[in-house]
C-alpha cells in the first residue's frame, strides 16, 4: 500500500494592521472530534488575503517554529494572536 503525504509548504506573511487575515477550526478537543488545525476562512483584508497563497482547507503545521500538533483551538488562536512582524507559517495544502 501506497500512503499519499502532501508536501510542507513554508509561508511568510508580514502582519500588519488588518491581522494576519484568516480563521481557523479544528484542534485536539474539538466537537468534531481531535483535528489538525485548518483555515476556516481567507478574510478580504490581511496578510493572507494580501498573499494570495493560503486558501480555505490549508492545514496549519507550525507557526514560528512552534508545532501545532494536538494543540487545542484555543491554544492555536493564542499563538497565532501573538506572533507579530513578520509570520512564518508551514501548511499542507489541499
Amino acid at each position: 500500500m501506497v500512503l499519499f503525504r502532501a508536501p510542507i509548504q513554508t509561508v511568510v506573511l508580514d502582519r500588519g494592521p488588518d491581522g494576519l487575515g484568516f480563521s481557523i477550526v479544528g484542534g485536539f478537543g474539538s466537537p468534531h472530534g481531535n483535528l489538525p488545525i485548518y483555515i476556516k476562512t481567507v478574510f478580504d483584508r490581511g496578510a493572507a488575503a494580501q498573499s494570495g497563497v493560503l486558501k480555505r482547507g490549508d492545514q496549519i503545521v507550525e507557526v514560528n517554529g512552534k508545532n501545532l500538533s494536538g494543540v487545542s483551538h484555543k491554544e492555536a488562536v493564542s499563538v497565532l494572536k501573538q506572533v507579530t512582524g513578520r509570520v512564518e507559517l508551514k501548511v499542507i495544502s489541499r
